[in-house]
């Protein structure tokens, strides 16, 4: 058990940072990409029939609540229900893009542990980025899972104090989430079946959420990591030639084929970022969007829990966890651009203009193509901590709003 956590300490191998939390995340339900010959393991299948009976249950039991006119219930039923029908669009998309998804880690791995690069600088930049990755992605994982474990708990705590205050007549279990099961399977012997099954469904969506979002951060980070490495290389390319006001044939020769190299580089890293992004759009999309329902949806039952303590901490976990989720997609967005802007100003500053015309132009090019962010923008939506903020403003204005109605 504590071998699965090493990577929350720091003095481990590069090898153990590498997407360690989607990786043991996604590898506990079956949707780890792997290598492109292996085959799709059962048990992905067996969470995803597991998932899909409780988004189809969750969302007919929040559909009765509100033609029932059961407002605060409805919400209780259909923000989770939403969670985990966006769940079961990236479980789907996962399993797609499995092939794809693979080659994109292959392809970013060469380009991580190339060790043609491999210098203390450049090998303290990834180790420094792999370990900042592994501690974020752990923090929405550890959120959603005491979400998950408050929602499965409230049944059982409100029955133990009841139990304790000796007041267990007429006392009605209910189940952690609310669905629309067979009655047979409500009452015994069925129901503690029931109850793990329905349990379990939350931990499915907490481990799928943890994993594929983790996945698009971890990628954005090492992304962020290779135009560092990038910019370190460019800096040493041209160190040697700082004080130089002209340069002999080979050294030009020998600034030439580094420069070009590097040129290269750059080309593949912008077209892996082009290639990932897209096979990530769908989900990114989906994400703001159900997360911007979530949090409404948390924040108007937070608002309405009253004085019931154990209702308000669940919608207060629901909220962070929600918020953590999305701040990972604003900063994984955030370092990507920044970083790939940077390049752009660490060449500027290289005393490039020892080149000759012709070589001049590819660096000029070089400059004018950086210029340009790469961005991980989806329709309607750019992720970044700019919209992470304009996100909490506008949800500061929702609570005020509703505030004025109470």
């Amino acid at each position: 058990m504590v071998s699965w956590f090493r990577f929350l300490k720091r003095d481990q191998q590069l090898s153990v940072y590498f997407f360690a939390v989607p990786r043991l995340s996604l590898d506990i339900m079956g949707y780890w990409p792997g290598n492109p010959g292996d085959s799709l393991p059962r048990r992905s299948i067996v969470h995803f029939v597991i998932l899909s009976i409780g988004v189809v249950t969750e969302l007919h039991a929040g559909m009765l609540f509100l033609d029932q006119q059961q407002v605060t219930l409805a919400l209780e039923t259909l923000c989770p229900a939403g969670t985990s029908a966006v769940t079961l669009l990236k479980m789907f998309l996962m399993l797609h893009f499995r092939r794809d998804l693979s080659s994109m880690l292959n392809r970013l791995r060469s380009l991580l542990f190339d060790l043609k690069s491999e210098r203390s600088d450049r090998r303290q930049i990834r180790v420094g980025h792999s370990v900042k990755a592994a501690r974020i992605n752990f923090w929405p994982l550890s959120t959603g899972f005491f979400t998950c474990t408050t929602y499965n708990l409230k049944p059982l705590l409100i029955a133990l104090v009841l139990f304790l205050q000796d007041r267990l007549d007429g006392f009605v279990w209910f189940t952690p989430f609310n669905m629309t099961m067979p009655s047979v399977l409500m009452r015994s012997p069925f129901f503690p079946l029931t109850y793990i099954f329905i349990a379990y469904t939350g931990y499915v969506t907490i481990f799928m959420f943890g994993g594929c979002d983790g996945f698009y951060f971890e990628f954005c980070v090492h992304l962020s990591s290779l135009f560092e490495v990038l910019q370190a290389e460019i800096r040493s390319i041209f160190r040697p030639y700082k004080d130089h006001l002209e340069l002999s044939p080979e050294e030009h020769y020998n600034l030439e084929q580094r420069m070009r190299d590097a040129i290269v580089r750059h080309n593949a890293i912008i077209d892996l970022a082009r290639f990932f992004r897209d096979r990530y759009t769908i989900i990114t999309l989906a994400h703001f969007v159900s997360a911007a329902m979530v949090i409404g949806f948390s924040m108007v039952n937070l608002l309405t829990a009253g004085g019931n303590t154990l209702g308000a901490l669940l919608y207060v976990a629901y909220t962070v966890a929600a918020l953590s989720q999305l701040l990972v997609y604003c900063y994984g967005g955030t370092l990507v651009a920044e970083s790939s802007v940077e390049l752009c100003r660490v060449i500027g500053s290289c005393p490039w203009q020892l080149f000759k015309p012709p070589q001049r132009r590819l660096v000029q090019l070089m400059i004018l193509r950086s210029q340009r962010p790469v961005s991980m923008a989806v329709p309607f939506f750019s992720p970044s901590l700019a919209t992470f903020a304009a996100i909490l403003q506008t949800s500061g204005s929702i609570i005020a709003l509703v505030k004025s109605f109470q």
